[in-house]
C-alpha cells in the first residue's frame, strides 16, 4: 500500500475535484509488490576507552506494479535510498559521564512513486552527554542535527522543499527502574 499517482493537472477528477496545472493526484492503493535484495553489515568494537559502532546497508529495490499499478513496474519504491550508513562513537571519561556522537548518511532517493522528484543525499550528526545523578537516573543534554544539515524529506511539483527538523537541543531527565 503506497501513494500512487493517478492523475496530473490541470483537470477535473471525480475523486478530488479540480487539480491545477502542475498538480498531482495521488491515492493510497495497493501497488503490487516490491522485489528487493541487498547487503547489510554492522560492526561494534572498543578502541581503548572508546566504543565504536558502524552499520551500512545497500538495497536494490524495484516495484512490480502488476495489474494494479503497471505504471510503477521497474521503478524504485518512493523514499528508498540505495545506500544508508550510520556510525557512532561513545566515551566515558569518568564513570558518571557518557558522551556519544552519531552520524547518519542517507543516499539519494525519490520523493514520489513515479521517480520524477529526486531527494538529495544528506548526512547529519547527533551528540549527547549524560550524567548519572542516581542509580537508574541521568540528566542529559542532546543536540540533534548538530551541523544543521538540510535533509530533504519531500518535494512539491512547484519546487518547494520540505526539510527534516533543523538543529534542536534537548535537556532532560531519564529515570529507569
Amino acid at each position: 500500500i503506497t501513494n500512487v499517482t493517478v492523475a496530473t493537472g490541470p483537470g477535473l477528477f471525480p475523486v478530488a475535484g479540480f487539480i491545477p496545472a502542475g498538480g498531482t493526484l495521488r491515492q493510497r492503493r495497493n501497488a503490487g509488490g516490491i522485489d528487493a535484495w541487498g547487503l547489510e553489515a554492522e560492526a561494534r568494537g572498543r578502541l581503548g576507552p572508546l566504543d565504536l559502532r558502524a552499520a551500512a546497508a545497500w538495497t536494490d529495490a524495484e516495484v512490480d506494479g502488476g495489474v494494479s499499478a503497471p505504471q510503477l513496474t521497474g521503478l524504485r519504491p518512493a523514499q528508498t535510498s540505495r545506500f544508508t550508513a550510520t556510525a557512532g562513537l561513545g566515551w566515558r571519561p569518568v564513570e558518571a559521564l557518557a558522551l556519544d556522537l552519531s552520524a547518519r548518511h542517507e543516499g539519494e532517493r525519490f520523493d514520489d512513486d513515479l521517480n520524477s522528484r529526486r531527494l538529495k543525499a544528506a548526512t547529519s550528526l547527533d551528540a549527547r552527554a549524560a550524567w548519572t545523578i542516581a542509580p537508574g537516573g541521568e540528566l542529559y543534554l542532546a543536540v540533534d542535527n548538530l551541523g544543521d544539515a538540510r535533509v530533504q524529506t519531500a518535494l512539491s511539483g512547484d519546487g518547494a522543499v520540505s526539510l527534516s527538523a533543523p538543529r534542536s537541543v534537548r535537556v532532560g531527565v531519564s529515570l529507569r527502574r
